[in-house]
């Protein structure tokens, strides 16, 4: 299957090792470091070891991890996944974007590009996420997309030094409006 979602603004499309450079200049960020445990600081060959498995999992069909690029510029502005559990038909949402590209919108359009490419093209049943509690504009972007808050794990993740809480939202296919 070749992956190549558009929206007004967005390309959402599969990694290339050319890639990872990007990536370890957006990615090596204290904040993304303190959301998401992400190593920092982050390294060029973190960057690499991680694009090296995507097309194992592309081809499995169990992990879709696509850079988020804007239309505009031709640059990566961050990165979405969607990780398939087969035996439930469900897809786990994630995505972070560069510190410059934040509170634009771009977010919430990949989102949405993934929502409909897991329920159209991948006919799942229920996609879902989670975010660190304290992490309200992820938050934000997830029930702009129609996820529906499910609840709070707390003292789910251990994120420098601090037990975090972790809200977890869904979507069912039964909800989601273009079926």
């Amino acid at each position: 299957m070749v992956i190549k979602l558009e929206s007004e603004r967005l390309c959402l499309e599969p990694f290339t090792m050319d890639d990872a450079f990007r990536i370890k200049e957006l990615a090596n960020d204290k904040r993304l470091a303190n959301i998401l445990g992400l190593p920092y600081p982050y390294e060029l060959k973190f960057a690499q070891d991680w694009i090296d498995m995507h097309p194992e999992l592309l081809k499995r069909g169990v992990e879709y991890p696509l850079a988020i690029v804007s239309k505009e510029s031709r640059e990566i502005i961050g990165t979405i996944t969607l990780r398939i559990d087969k035996v439930n038909n469900r897809g786990e949402l994630g995505y972070w974007l560069g510190q410059d590209y934040l509170g634009k919108g771009f977010a919430t359009e990949a989102v949405n590009s993934m929502i409909h490419f897991g329920f159209i093209e991948l006919g799942l049943n229920k996609i879902w996420a989670s975010a660190i509690a304290r992490n309200k504009p992820s938050s934000r972007v997830l029930e702009k997309c129609g996820l529906r808050k499910e609840g709070t794990l707390r003292q789910h993740r251990f994120l420098v030094d601090t037990y975090e809480d972790v809200d977890v939202y869904g979507l069912l296919k039964t909800e989601y409006p273009a079926l």
